[in-house]
C-alpha cells in the first residue's frame, strides 16, 4: 500500500493532495494475507495480544510506557536473517514475536496509541558499537510535557553466546534525551526517496529521571 502526496504550489500557497493506491501491484494485499478472511484473522490475533497487554495498564503514564517497553523487549526476538515474512509489521512483532527495528517501533506506537500517550515513529540511521551505520527506526514519546526517545530494538540487544542483557543496556534508550540519542542516532523525516520531508517533535536534552 502506498501513500502518495501531491504538492501544488501557486505563489506562496501550497496545496497537498493525499491518496492511497497499490503502486505497481494488482491489489493492496500481500502474499500471506491475500483475502479478507486472512486479514480479519490477523487483525483479531493482533488485537488479542493488545488486549492482554492492556490488562496491565496502570493509568500512570511513566509506568505504562515502561510496561510496553518491557513487554516488547522481553517477548520479541530480533530477526537477523531479514528474510522472513512480517518482520517489519505488527503481526511479526506481536503475534510471531520476531521482527526488525521497524516492527518494534510500529508496535510501540500502536500500543501507546491505545494508552492515549502521544508517540511518533522515527526513521533515520544509527551507528552501532562496531562503527557500522544502518537504516533504523525508533520512537519519540511525550511524558509530563517533554518529548523523549525510546529505542526498544537497541534495548533488546542480541547477546553473543546467549544470556540476558544487563540492566544498563536494557534501559539505555528508554526515555533518552538528546544527550544519549544524538550520540549514535540521526533522524530523517523523509520516509521515501523524493517524498515529503516530515518534522518530528523536539526532544529534551536531558534523559528522563524518575
Amino acid at each position: 500500500m502506498y501513500l502518495n502526496i501531491e504538492t501544488t504550489t501557486r505563489g506562496n500557497t501550497s496545496t497537498y493532495n493525499v491518496y492511497i493506491n497499490s503502486g505497481n501491484e494488482a491489489n493492496y494485499l500481500t502474499d500471506e494475507f491475500n483475502s479478507k478472511q486472512a486479514i480479519d484473522q490477523a487483525i483479531a490475533q493482533i488485537e488479542q495480544v493488545k488486549n492482554q497487554i492492556m490488562q496491565n495498564k496502570t493509568g500512570n503514564a511513566y509506568q505504562d510506557i515502561k510496561m510496553v517497553h518491557d513487554y516488547l523487549v522481553d517477548t520479541i526476538n530480533y530477526d537477523s536473517s531479514l528474510s522472513k515474512q512480517n518482520i517489519y509489521n505488527l503481526y511479526g512483532a506481536l503475534v510471531n514475536k520476531e521482527c526488525v527495528c521497524e516492527g518494534y517501533a510500529r508496535s510501540f506506537k500502536y500500543l501507546l496509541d491505545e494508552l492515549n500517550i502521544p508517540c511518533v515513529m522515527v526513521i533515520g540511521t544509527a551507528t552501532n558499537s562496531q562503527g557500522e551505520t544502518e537504516n533504523h527506526a525508533w520512537n519519540y514519546v511525550q511524558l509530563n510535557g517533554n518529548w523523549y526517545a525510546v529505542d526498544t530494538t537497541w534495548d533488546d540487544p542480541v547477546v553473543i553466546g546467549g544470556g540476558t542483557a544487563s540492566a544498563e543496556s536494557r534501559y539505555k534508550y528508554f526515555l533518552a534525551g538528546r544527550e544519549i540519542i544524538d550520540q549514535d542516532h540521526t533522524s530523517s523525516g523523509q520516509f521515501t526517496e523524493g517524498g515529503k520531508v516530515f518534522s518530528y517533535p523536539n526532544i529534551t536534552y536531558e534523559s528522563y529521571s524518575n
